[in-house]
């Protein structure tokens, strides 16, 4: 009986044409749950997957999880070197850091919103690969820059829009990969280590390659100018390699390499779930994202990509930015342009972190599914809080054994928030038609939270002390284990309600309006 339904649900679906004539095989619903339940199957034998997703369209997503992590972390890295180094900046530099990542927040906030409304649109592949584009462009200019105003600024708001479509669509795709609800920590968990292998490999690897290519150029500073093309032809080369082999996975979308060719997209380029009823505007499909929030466990997941993106930006500039600075106030850097002890202390403590977190992403993957989630994010947030705060006010040298105790609290911390924070945004009271809004709304908290605390860490860090940045850390870690203590227990009436509502639903036929609002019902005007 269900297969008939379910074939019968097909077969209407294909007799009408997405616009534009192109017409594809649409995938069931099961309205009751409100999410897909489309046949997964297996790839790695470990992670279940929708049935059409193939082994290149998996790894480029995980390639482009790793780049996006990467580069974002890359240039959080860099630019106090480029700062002190090619600028010659030694002073007021926190403030500079702090005022540059507000700028890019303040572009971000509402390009995160864009880019997620968008890819319900024209899909996530366009959006994902356009990103990398921005990246990769603004990573090559930044190798030109002569004074931070407005050439530093502008090239940063470059990268801003790419890091928003990149992260953006990183949460959005997740849930159009993963095959089942139950298999999702899984798929996250892996995100969360090619995640963290992209950090560890900014903070281990690239931090080098300035000072190897300046021993080949005999020139530190035109070391970082080769480096950053270097970094940025690659996130390019990314983007044109993603237009062809990203899953593009959206409800209404035609395809995006059918209106490049100009034919009828075949299965394997476009999946698609089935078209709404009608086709809502681009308000409407951001005002689901912002009112989704009252459901206390998605707002617990944009709060823990407040957290999680503030870690990722906070930890990475300012503890390059701490080092320097330990180093200038030695005078080892203030009179040339070298600060290799710096950089050597910054591999060191930024790759442990990385590194640990690394490690620990396929335990909370695990924990994910066998533990309630916001069980797992209160342990992660307690973790960051006790890592964050005794680090920030540390008086011992940068290399001494209590800081590298200390980040690796942080790194563990900070992946919990990653890979759990993706989870939970991604549960079955999520609309799948709207996933690219409510993963917009969630990169948007993130950008709001780099804006926020970026600005007063760069100024508490030249007004107050250099540990500062990591006190914001601690307390936002330490608020978010308060709030996810609160879901838990909040939790078992939000789960029987979930099921009174399939209940109703299954009563009055399964088939609800897809126009209206999930969580109360009423009509979602236009």
């Amino acid at each position: 009986m269900k297969s008939d339904s379910i074939n019968d649900s097909k077969g209407k679906q294909q007799e009408q044409p997405l616009p534009d004539g192109d017409q594809v095989e649409s995938q069931s619903v099961d309205s009751t749950a409100g999410s897909a339940t489309t046949p997964g199957k297996r790839l790695f034998k470990i992670f279940i997957v929708n049935q059409n997703i193939g082994y290149l369209n998996f790894i480029s997503y995980l390639i482009a999880c790793f780049a996006t992590i990467c580069l974002v972390v890359y240039l959080s890295i860099v630019q106090p070197f480029v700062l002190t180094v090619l600028l010659r900046i030694t002073e007021n530099t926190g403030n500079l850091t702090g005022s540059l990542v507000l700028y890019d927040e303040i572009l971000a906030l509402p390009a995160t919103l864009v880019w997620g409304v968008l890819s319900d649109r024209i899909g996530r592949r366009p959006v994902y690969s356009l990103g990398f584009v921005f990246l990769g462009t603004a990573l090559i200019l930044y190798s030109y820059v002569k004074n931070v105003y407005p050439h530093m600024l502008l090239c940063r708001l470059l990268f801003s829009l790419g890091s928003a479509a990149c992260t953006s669509m990183m949460t959005a795709t997740l849930s159009d990969v993963a095959g089942g609800h139950k298999e999702r920590g899984r798929v996250s968990a892996i995100v969360g280590m090619f995640s963290g292998f992209g950090a560890l490999t900014s903070g281990m690897a690239l931090i080098n390659l300035p000072y190897q290519m300046g021993s080949r150029v005999h020139s530190e500073s035109q070391g970082i100018r080769v480096a950053l093309c270097i970094v940025g032809g690659c996130a390019i080369a990314l983007g044109v390699f993603f237009v062809f082999t990203m899953p593009n996975v959206n409800p209404t979308s035609k395809g995006f390499l059918a209106r490049l060719r100009g034919h009828r997209a075949t299965e394997k380029e476009v999946i698609v779930t089935p078209a709404p009823k009608r086709v809502e505007s681009l308000f409407v499909i951001l005002k689901y994202g912002i009112l989704a929030a009252r459901d206390p466990r998605i707002a617990l997941a944009y709060l823990s990509s407040f957290v999680a993106r503030a870690d990722t930006v906070l930890f990475t500039s300012f503890i390059s930015l701490w080092v320097i600075h330990h180093y200038l106030d030695l005078g080892w850097c203030r009179d040339k342009t070298s600060c290799g002890a710096a950089s050597g202390d910054t591999h060191q403590l930024t790759g442990l972190a990385q590194g640990l977190s690394l490690a620990f992403a396929p335990f909370y993957g695990y924990a994910g599914e066998k533990l309630r989630k916001s069980t797992v994010l209160a342990v992660a947030g307690i973790i960051g809080a006790v890592g964050s705060i005794p680090f920030a006010f540390t008086t011992v040298a940068p290399a001494h054994k209590s800081n590298y105790a200390w980040v690796c609290l942080v790194g563990i911390g900070q992946i919990g928030m990653i890979v759990t924070g993706m989870t939970l945004l991604n549960g079955t009271y999520t609309e799948p038609k709207y996933r690219g809004s409510v993963a917009g709304v969630f990169s948007f908290c993130g950008a709001l939270s780099i804006m926020i605390m970026g600005r007063l860490g760069g100024y508490l860090f030249d007004a107050w002390m250099r540990g500062a940045p990591f006190v914001l850390m601690g307390i936002a870690h330490a608020v978010i284990a308060l709030f996810s203590i609160y879901v838990r227990i909040v939790s078992p009436r939000l789960e029987r309600e979930d099921r009174e509502k399939m209940e109703r639903e299954k009563a009055l036929g399964g088939d609800p309006d897809s126009h209206k609002d999930p969580y109360y019902g009423h009509q979602l005007s236009t």
